[in-house]
């Protein structure tokens, strides 16, 4: 047959349903495996196999997809009929050794040489029933099989190396079945590396945390066509065994190692506390930790700690309890955490949070999204973000416009596919929206004439509303270019928050000469709401000291000369402090020592006094003397990393590396800087939103920590 009509039947194989009504359940010869004694293929009166797509269960009759092996049947028996698996297997003799590949394709010629001699099935079983196929298609790795009835009316071809079998029973195409036979020669090298059943449980399990995917995706048809066509034979585990066996065996390994790990932290850490809503309208916190890691590479590292449900009537007390526990349970201490990076709007977290004297440090992210989210909510403006939304729905349902804007799109040498619509939840999705629109201004009223169902008044903007969208592009435009310089940081620290604060409420949000109405009211409502965030005496104190002790930014004109002094000598009395704790872990065993020794020796005695060590110099003038140093070193690069230069500074200023590090812990935002760039963050949010209550804490807790 031609490629054309091979690909024709094909597509039409996939989507047609057949059914097939047997009165027997038969396995052939060929087939010796023990655990065939409880199945059986469809097949008529007189035994002829109806499809080998599935197997039917003579116990309870399920229908199970055959992917020739039999791992699947006995996984079935396992979980289904436990007794009769026990007593199949303990019955069963010692295998013989297996034959090698020439010995079974001889042994399987021999049985088709003798014809009608001997039994045709090792296994038949009476049974009434019907077994419905979706797309009766067999993907098969050995062209030595011979399929049964296939002899009748057989119609191959050899395309691109593949061989396809045909069994047509009718005049037409609706009612064969196909049986795609790979060469043998073109999977040889993967048969021969292949690895046993549990690794590819284990691949599979590893895909679902990845990913974040539903683990009933092992259940889906293509999932396991998928999987069959890559490796076969091979194990497809259940749903039910991944969430049970699975993936909380890998959940318990993991917890055990960050909860090592975390146990082993020597100084100060960071926190991060993310709402998010799931499909389904359920509210989750998912909390992290944060650290420096004590290497060379001087990196911070994060590891995500629990995700809890947010029931509505749960109060402050329930959630002080649950954050008891939590830090309990992952062995933190409320003297260790330099500050906690939230991301929500629950008045009972931050309640029960900030009553344990913690410092809660808004998320950048988080509050750019409300901010700009309360822009969008205004009545104007969310009238314009419908009208956006259902003309660029309508253009995609439309041929006739998807054409015209994708001519219109080559002509002005634009990025096609460009115009697509946002996802509410990440406020960049809607600025680029209105990005696209508005570059596509001129070009839309011709695409909009293709569509003729609607009133053009609904999908139209007026020259108004088209300046409102300029408006609103132009605004919002430092935010994003915030949100793409987070997500280029490797480690966005809050050290970068002052900064980036201060030139947009400085500057960027500044009212200019020549800006409309509406820019300047989005303008000042956006100011006040990001000054309002950060207003709290102890969050700008934080921000103010992790600022200066940034190579990067300590000599930007962010803050008042007496803000300044007022930090540079909290500064000084907190090294003063580090200096006297870590004279007094050193003088401990030394005094000890010193009471010891029956007398000075005779250089001690003379000259003892005079040559007294650096240790000895007062903490006070020890901690100005690394101020100055600190002070005297050039700015750092705006792209060196302040970690890795406090790393190689830590020689020249012991305390104040040490101090550094007290705020080098906490990150600028608690979404990582992988997951915010806009398509990243869409699809995460996406993914977890459709994830269950019963493993989402399990799955985002493995997703989060997979490089451990």
């Amino acid at each position: 047959m031609d490629q054309q009509k091979m690909q024709m039947m094909l597509a039409r194989m996939m989507e047609e349903k057949h059914t097939f009504t047997y009165r027997k359940l038969v396995v052939p010869m060929s087939m010796r495996s023990i655990y065939w004694k409880y199945f059986g293929f469809p097949a008529t009166d007189d035994g002829d196999i109806l499809t080998k797509v599935k197997i039917v269960c003579i116990l309870c009759k399920t229908q199970i997809a055959y992917n020739r092996n039999t791992s699947n049947l006995r996984m079935h028996l396992q979980n289904k009929h436990p007794h009769e698996l026990l007593e199949l297997e303990a019955n069963t003799p010692p295998r013989r050794p297996s034959m090698e590949a020439k010995e079974k394709r001889s042994h399987k010629k021999s049985l088709k040489a003798q014809g009608g001699i001997g039994p045709p099935h090792i296994y038949t079983t009476a049974a009434d029933g019907t077994v419905q196929i979706e797309g009766d298609i067999q993907f098969i790795t050995d062209p030595n099989i011979s399929l049964q009835n296939f002899e009748d009316g057989e119609g191959t071809s050899n395309q691109n190396n593949v061989r396809v079998v045909l069994k047509g029973s009718s005049p037409g195409l609706s009612n064969q079945n196909v049986a795609i036979i790979l060469p043998e020669d073109n999977i040889n090298s993967h048969l021969h590396g292949m690895m046993d059943g549990k690794t590819v449980s284990d691949a599979i399990a590893e895909f679902v945390i990845l990913d974040l995917q539903l683990p009933d995706v092992v259940e889906g048809r293509g999932f396991q066509r998928l999987i069959a066509t890559l490796r076969s034979p091979c194990e497809i585990p259940s749903k039910t065994k991944l969430e049970e066996e699975l993936i909380p065996k890998i959940y318990d390994s993991f917890k055990e190692a960050v909860q090592s790990t975390v146990a082993c932290i020597p100084g100060e850490v960071g926190l991060s506390v993310e709402e998010w809503c799931s499909g389904n309208g359920e509210v989750f916190i998912t909390v992290a930790v944060h650290y420096q890691h004590q290497s060379t590479d001087a990196l911070m590292e994060t590891r995500v700690l629990s995700t809890i449900h947010c029931p509505c009537d749960m109060d402050v007390a329930q959630w002080s309890v649950t954050f008891d526990n939590l830090f309990m349970e992952w062995d933190i201490k409320l003297e260790q955490v330099t500050a906690v990076v939230v991301a929500t709007t629950r008045h009972e977290v931050i309640r029960a949070l900030s009553d344990k004297d913690l410092t809660l440090v808004p998320c950048l992210v988080h509050s750019l999204q409300l901010c700009t989210g309360a822009c969008f909510e205004q009545p104007d403006v969310a009238a314009i973000l419908n009208k956006c939304r259902t003309a660029i729905g309508l253009i995609g349902r439309s041929n006739v416009a998807t054409t015209a804007l994708r001519i219109q799109e080559q002509m002005m040498q634009l990025e096609e596919n460009g115009l697509k619509m946002d996802y509410p939840r990440v406020w960049t999705s809607t600025y680029t929206m209105l990005e696209q629109l508005l570059v596509r201004k001129g070009v839309m009223g011709s695409v909009l004439d293709n569509i003729e169902t609607v009133d053009r008044d609904s999908i139209t903007l007026t020259e108004d509303e088209w300046r409102v969208v300029e408006d609103l592009v132009m605004v919002l435009e430092p935010f994003k270019v915030t949100i793409m310089t987070l997500s280029e940081e490797k480690t966005p620290l809050i050290s970068l928050l002052k900064p980036l604060l201060w030139q947009l409420n400085s500057s960027h949000l500044k009212p200019k000469e020549g800006d409309s109405e509406t820019a300047r009211s989005f303008k000042e409502a956006l100011s006040e709401s990001l000054s309002e965030r950060y207003s709290d005496t102890a969050v700008n104190l934080l921000l103010q000291m992790a600022t200066t002790l940034d190579p990067r930014f300590k000599l930007l004109p962010y803050a008042s000369e007496e803000d300044k002094n007022i930090i540079s000598t909290s500064m000084k009395q907190m090294l003063i402090k580090f200096i006297g704790e870590e004279r007094g872990r050193n003088s401990g065993p030394a005094e000890e020592s010193a009471s010891k020794k029956s007398r000075l020796s005779g250089m001690e005695f003379l000259l003892g006094d005079l040559c007294s060590s650096k240790t000895g110099m007062p903490a006070e003038e020890r901690a100005s003397l690394e101020l100055v140093q600190y002070q005297s070193e050039s700015t750092a690069a705006l792209d060196y990393c302040p970690l890795q230069w406090w790393a190689k500074a830590a020689a020249k200023c012991p305390n104040l590396a040490r101090l550094a590090r007290k705020y080098n812990c906490v990150p600028a935002s608690a979404t990582p800087p992988h997951r915010i760039p806009q398509e990243n963050q869409v699809l995460f949010d996406m993914r977890r939103a459709c994830l269950g209550p019963e493993l989402v804490d399990k799955l985002l807790f493995l997703n989060g920590n997979h490089t451990v």
